[in-house]
């Protein structure tokens, strides 16, 4: 048995094939025995340019596996502009999007991984190039250099290192039809050399137009009648179809480690070529394939007689056929076990360039299943194979495989020009020496996960949450950890992001469907604001809930709690563990509970990473902002309540209520029996004064219709009962010290930010005692400043009831709300829910407490927004186009410009746009108008659709340092000037590209 080092997992699989756009649907249509080749229209062959004299000949089929939506391509994500992935190989472009796939099924972020991840890859000849090399316009814009290196396949590993950010070798790979499989053993010897610590190895085969069929010719490889028969008494040829395949791979033990579901374990590879002993180039040879074999097997330290599948190379041919069973018995020998013998060259035809891949993840789903798909197309074995009483026979039937016994399977691709590979997988079987995997954290506690994800555009951001809810109703067994943990550790993170908290999965899946999520972006203007409550909210035992679930919350409050009882008189920890004497509407404890749990909150919060950009409160709330803000330290700030609510407390009696209209109440107003102490929003106001005078205005409140509520306080707070204690107060803060704020916070007495003045002068904070609270006034300054965000400190909801009414009343759109402690029940999942607005507003949030798990689970890859990017190929190299795809772009310059008056020129940096910042013009004092015209003109010319901002740089919008020098000369060319590439690449907009161009011109400097 060979040394377990020297084995390779394969921790990742991905293919894209005719009617299987991935795994998944690739191993039902094997299991269930279906061809994936169609027949082909007279209308779709014609469609396709081929020429009615020779699709109606006889001797032309109609046949081809065709793949899905070829011509679209999520551009944006992989940086390119609209113009260069127009002209982008399809190999290369579903090669890019199906590495990102593959990478994200062994959950692996290539852009914080440590690993070194190699490549290997092959890609047929594009046929794809005929289209753009007969677009003048194209050829014009980009150059042949561009459009060669998008379409010749020598750049296809080195395309997807570049665009995915992969350290490991990168290294084309071409054989020919064996070129799969010969990258994987490629891959596996330089795992083995300890070049990579993983690597991406597979081909891509697809050729354009699709829809075209083919010449049959006699005594030819291919199918008369387009079917493929492998193996068949029938067998007369195979017909070549599109598709791709890609496996990651590992070293076994790093696989194990790591905690990577292996599918199958590579024990041995080998690669040899025919040389010259066979009939012709093209023929293949028996011995070069029996060699091979036997050089894999000795590799694999299999023994040939346990090996019970081989998928083979099975091309359906009547040469090819019986020379590889001939092969395979040399190699393999007469004694031993049942071996069946298949290939899916029945369902999928002749996979070209990829046959070798796609066959070795057919073998590594055997394995992985336990079960051989029936070989497909076969009513008789061909006779020539002489299999009768041999161990050997073909899979006309699903065979199931021993599951509890280690399982071998061989796979074999042979090339036109003779080079052969073969690759030995087993089985994996966990070790039985190695420890029990951990079992899954138990999610009935009541923890909440933070599901945070990200995407490349608002709209992928929707397929991805789509997806994943997809993903999470079908799974019985979710685990909301593990799916949060994989979120978390092994995506990518992109531009536009999403969060959300949740306990149980089916709560997640309602919430992704009806995207009720935290979403931000890099571009977009994020400003959260801390809004805390204020007397009145407070209950018993608030916060026991959070701080049982989370550590960070508890020794924070317990910091705040031991602070606040040096100065009071009864024990704040009983009352918030829910026992206690005292009743938390008395203001001596409402206001040391209020400050203790809201204060502890914001830290907590902030020891997070969610950075606020004002804090503001309601009365108390305010006090507890300011202490956040440094205005007190925490020891000041804890005394500083205890004197507040004391001297408060010591004043006479009252009442407060709130009212959605003050009108009914203007007399009582009038007379002084009551005061509006509280402006929270335009439809609600607060009275306060003594018991009776509310007592009246509840029952004018009644009688009026108006809506109100008594609110749950002892006193007359914002009002004349309260003038006993500011004088008191003063006294008290005149001698302890007080800071300008860290953290802007927005004054309850004027509405406006807190000056350092206002909030280090003693005065401020005990004239606060009687002051009026305009909090509807602080809402409309953090709304004209643009804060659409807000996180309610403390209890209840009352705080964002309140924003949310200013915002309305303003007709603005509706603001970003996340409470802290939502209803008692749900208090850890609220916290965790403004975590989840948090990370969304900055991925710097740590969520790590939210998203804890001892393994990453499956979940469904990167949702691409797909645009159709497409040039419609020849039906031949020969064949000229019957027309363009799209209009050439013309720019209306037939000689050097005239030079544009005098005037002076302003200052543009780098891009320094117009107003509207279109490519189309806009106001721009630095530019002619006509330079700026003709400029924006020849930027979409190259770029396309992708020139949509006069301000960002050519390299920003999508192009690359090939196309700039296209673009450079068409600038000297049209305006008759020796542009430099220097002044280009500094001034690379189209806007600083035009303010340079026009000083050029009227031969001043550009200050630029």
């Amino acid at each position: 048995m060979q040394n377990d080092d020297d084995l390779i997992a394969i921790v990742a699989m991905e293919c894209r094939l005719p009617q299987a756009a991935d795994v998944d649907e690739f191993w039902a249509r094997l299991v269930d025995g279906r061809t994936a080749v169609s027949d082909l229209t007279d209308e779709q062959v014609a469609a396709a340019g081929v020429p009615a004299a020779q699709r109606s000949r006889p001797d032309y089929v109609k046949r081809a596996g065709v793949l899905e939506g070829v011509a679209e391509f999520d551009s944006g994500y992989f940086g390119y502009s609209e113009r260069e992935a127009d002209i982008l190989d399809v190999q290369q472009r579903l090669m890019l999007e199906k590495s990102v796939a593959l990478l994200e099924r062994a959950n692996i972020d290539p852009q914080r991984t440590a690993q070194r991840i190699g490549v290997f890859a092959g890609s047929g000849m594009s046929t794809y190039v005929t289209g753009p090399l007969q677009r003048p316009d194209l050829m014009d814009a980009l150059g042949e250099m561009v459009v060669r290196h998008g379409n010749d396949k020598d750049f296809l590993a080195t395309r997807i290192s570049y665009k995915l950010n992969l350290r490991g070798p990168s290294v084309n790979v071409q054989t020919a039809c064996s070129t799969g499989l010969v990258a994987v053993h490629s891959a596996v010897q330089s795992l083995l050399l300890n070049e990579c610590d993983a690597a991406i190895a597979g081909a891509v085969y697809v050729r354009v137009p699709q829809e075209a069929g083919y010449r049959h010719q006699v005594g030819g490889v291919l199918s008369p009648d387009g079917v493929c028969r492998p193996f068949d008494a029938r067998a007369n040829g195979t017909l070549f179809t599109n598709g791709l395949g890609l496996v990651l791979l590992k070293r076994l033990a790093d696989a194990v480690a790591d905690g990577d579901r292996v599918h199958a374990v590579i024990a041995g590879s080998a690669v040899n070529n025919d040389g010259a002993q066979k009939v012709s180039f093209t023929a293949p040879s028996v011995s070069g394939q029996v060699a091979v074999l036997r050089e894999a097997l000795e590799i694999s330290g299999a023994d040939p007689a346990d090996v019970g599948y081989l998928e083979a190379h099975g091309t359906g041919t009547a040469l090819g056929d019986p020379i590889e069973v001939e092969a395979i018995k040399q190699a393999y020998g007469t004694t031993g076990a049942p071996c069946g013998i298949g290939s899916l060259k029945g369902n999928f035809g002749h996979l070209n360039i990829a046959a070798g891949i796609v066959g070795l993840i057919k073998a590594a789903l055997v394995l992985e299943h336990g079960f051989v798909p029936p070989t497909v197309n076969v009513q008789e074995v061909n006779p020539a194979l002489e299999l009768d009483g041999s161990r050997y026979f073909v899979t006309t039937e699903g065979l199931e495989l021993d599951r509890t016994a280690l399982q071998w399977a061989g796979v074999s691709a042979f090339g036109m020009g003779g080079t052969n590979g073969h690759v030995l997988l087993r089985s994996h079987r966990p070790d039985p020496a190695d420890p029990e995997p951990a079992a899954a954290p138990d999610t009935a506690d009541g923890r909440p996960s933070v599901l945070a994800f990200s995407a490349r555009s608002r709209a992928a951001l929707r397929g991805q949450a789509a997806a994943l809810a997809a993903r999470l109703a079908a799974d019985p067994g979710a685990v909301l950890a593990e799916y949060a943990h994989t979120l978390r550790e092994g995506r990518t993170l992109h531009p536009h992001r999403a969060a959300l908290a949740a306990v149980h999965p089916a709560e997640a899946v309602a919430r992704l469907k009806a995207e009720r999520y935290h979403t931000g972006a890099e571009s977009g203007s994020d400003a959260i604001a801390f809004v805390f409550a204020g007397q009145g909210t407070q209950r018993p035992a608030m916060g026991a809930g959070l701080a049982a679930r989370n550590a960070a919350f508890a020794r924070r409050l317990a910091e705040a709690v031991a602070a606040v009882d040096a100065h009071t008189g009864f024990d704040l920890r009983a009352l918030l563990d829910g026992g206690g004497e005292r009743d938390t509407a008395d203001t001596e404890v409402a206001q040391p509970l209020l400050f203790a749990v809201e204060y502890a909150l914001a830290q907590t919060l902030l020891d997070a990473g969610v950075t606020p950009a004002y804090l503001f409160g309601h009365s108390l709330g305010e006090v507890v902002a300011a202490a956040v803000a440094g205005v007190f330290d925490l020891a000041t700030a804890a005394e500083l309540v205890a004197v507040r609510a004391r001297v408060m407390a010591a004043c006479p009696a009252g009442a407060m209520l709130a009212v959605s209209d003050p009108a009914p109440f203007a007399e009582l107003v009038a007379d002084g029996s009551l005061v509006v102490a509280a402006v929270n929003s335009p439809g609600q106001q607060v009275l306060s004064g003594s018991r009776a005078a509310v007592e009246r205005a509840a029952a004018l409140a009644a009688e009026a219709g108006v809506t109100h509520q008594r609110l749950r306080t002892s006193h007359a707070f914002h009002s004349p009962l309260m003038q006993g204690a500011v004088e008191e107060f003063l006294a008290f803060l005149g001698t302890r010290e007080l800071h300008a704020p860290r953290i802007p916070v927005v004054s309850n007495i004027t509405g406006r930010v807190l000056s350092e003045y206002e909030a280090r002068n003693p005065r401020y904070w005990a004239e606060h005692l009687v002051r009026r609270v305009e909090f509807g006034g602080s809402v409309d300054t953090l709304r004209e400043a643009g804060v659409t965000r807000f996180v309610e400190i403390g209890a209840g909801r009352s705080m964002g009831t309140l924003v949310r009414g200013g915002f309305a009343a303003a007709g603005a759109p509706a603001p970003v709300l996340a409470q802290t402690l939502g209803e008692p029940e749900t208090e850890a999942e609220s916290f965790a829910d403004a975590l989840a607005l948090g990370w969304a507003t900055d991925p710097r949030v740590d969520i790590a407490d939210h998203t804890a798990a001892r393994r990453m689970t499956a979940l469904p890859t990167y949702a691409f927004e797909k645009r159709i990017h497409w040039v419609e190929p020849a039906a031949t190299v020969a064949a000229p186009a019957a027309e363009p795809a799209a209009a050439p772009v013309a720019v209306a310059v037939a000689e050097p410009l005239p030079v544009p008056a005098a005037e002076p020129v302003g200052a543009a940096g780098n891009g320094g746009g117009g107003a509207d910042g279109g490519a189309d013009g806009g106001a721009d004092g630095g530019a002619d108008e006509e330079v700026r015209s003709i400029v924006a003109q020849i930027f979409k010319t190259f770029l396309g659709g992708s020139a949509t901002s006069a301000d960002l740089g050519f390299f920003e919008l999508g192009g690359n340092s090939l196309m700039a020098i296209q673009l450079i000369n068409k600038l000297r060319e049209t305006f008759g000037l020796d542009l430099s590439v220097r002044d280009f690449y500094e001034n690379s907009s189209i806007s600083g590209t035009s303010t340079v161009i026009t000083a050029m011109l009227i031969e001043e400097p550009a200050h630029v």
